[in-house]
């Protein structure tokens, strides 16, 4: 199996202030860089947008949180799976992500609007817990922005949603077998208690990607947020979509 994790609103400072033990472990044997950079604006929709359809925001044309159809659509690493006939799945605890995918590209999907609280994060992990068996799952955990916004960038509120966060994917990570693949990301970070802007706070996340195959080590080359579906596509042993602006972060052998 391959999972996505995407930790919302995710500074890569916060990983060792606040601390989170379960990635810096993670760290320690995965392909990772605390300098990756997202794209602008640096807001959940368009930032999720390029991480799971491979393009820029010029391409895709999300600007805001408010889903706009796609003139030319990109299919996404989910709907690519499942033309290769991969079993998907999404949890998630923000609605608006339900667009991130066709609709008939994920054999189960699992939604409560319960970002705001940290009992939604665990809700999360709970469902992908309970799913069926799946080739490729995203695990999405909204309540570290949401502490962002609420007590303000690394305070003492957000480091401890950042905390949670951190105990709700060692979750994650402890049902994962060697054979299994992980991609651990941010979508944006922050600034006071906002983002959106291209300041470095808002700009720069972190990215860890573990699993079968691939070396532990800083990765020298700038990773960009749209490199992460066709990382997802080689790790699922699927061809990249030409459409895609990004790379795959996994090595050639």
């Amino acid at each position: 199996m391959v999972v996505l994790v995407s930790i919302d609103g995710l500074r890569p400072d916060a990983i060792a202030a606040a601390p989170m033990p379960n990635l810096l472990d993670l760290r320690s044997m995965a392909r990772y860089t605390l300098g990756a950079r997202t794209v602008m604006p640096s807001v959940t929709l368009p930032c999720h947008t390029s991480m799971v359809r491979g393009v820029d925001v010029p391409r895709h044309g999300i600007t805001s949180n408010v889903f706009t159809p796609l003139a030319r659509p990109v299919p996404s690493i989910f709907d690519l799976a499942t033309r290769f006939g991969r079993r998907c799945g999404a949890f998630m605890n923000w609605g608006p992500l339900r667009d991130l995918y066709d609709p008939e590209s994920v054999v189960t999907a699992q939604f409560q609007r319960d970002a705001l609280r940290p009992e939604g994060d665990a809700w999360v992990v709970e469902r992908f817990l309970a799913a069926p068996e799946l080739d490729f799952a995203f695990v999405y955990l909204g309540h570290t922005d949401e502490a962002g916004h609420d007590f303000g960038w690394m305070s003492e509120g957000y480091l401890r949603a950042a905390a949670h966060a951190d105990a709700c994917l060692g979750r994650v990570l402890g049902t994962l077998g060697p054979l299994d693949t992980v991609l651990v990301l941010s979508d944006h970070g922050g600034h006071d208690r906002g983002h959106g802007t291209d300041m470095a706070e808002d700009m720069t996340i972190p990215w860890f990607l573990a699993g079968p195959g691939i070396s532990a080590g800083e990765i020298p080359e700038q990773v960009r947020i749209f490199d992460t579906a066709p990382t997802l596509a080689a790790a699922l042993g699927l061809p990249p979509l030409r459409e895609w602006d990004g790379v795959s972060r996994i090595p050639s052998r």
